[in-house]
């Protein structure tokens, strides 16, 4: 099963998809932003989940975006964390911008892509 996580500070929305790309289920938690939370909190946002925790073992691949994840620092805390708690996936960390990115333009085609979250002024 493939996870795919568009993470903010203040939310972050999950979806599950099978290996035919349809719709396991949708979830969402509270924000997961490294720069802000401590390790032992992120891990309670998981685990407060139910449907993360029910398929925590199903899931192979997990794509996360999420902001304040624009450092090595950051991306290797929140993997870490992520490979402790799905067990069997491959984890791939990358900011937000990425996602914003890969749903709104086309590969080879220019593009501008911009986020308004919790954090933009």
């Amino acid at each position: 099963m493939i996870l795919i996580a568009d993470s903010g500070a203040t939310k972050s929305d999950w979806i599950a998809l099978d290996s035919d790309g349809k719709e396991v289920f949708m979830t969402q938690t509270l924000g997961l932003s490294p720069e802000v939370l401590t390790r032992r909190v992120i891990e309670d946002r998981l685990a407060n989940n139910y449907e993360l925790s029910k398929n925590k073992d199903k899931i192979t691949h997990l794509y996360f975006y999420g902001a304040g994840c624009g450092t090595d620092r950051m991306k290797k805390f929140l993997k870490e964390i992520f490979k402790e708690y799905f067990p069997k996936a491959e984890v791939s960390v990358k900011e937000d911008t990425y996602a914003a990115i890969y749903s709104t333009t086309k590969i080879g085609v220019q593009g501008i892509v911009c986020i308004l979250g919790t954090g933009s002024n």
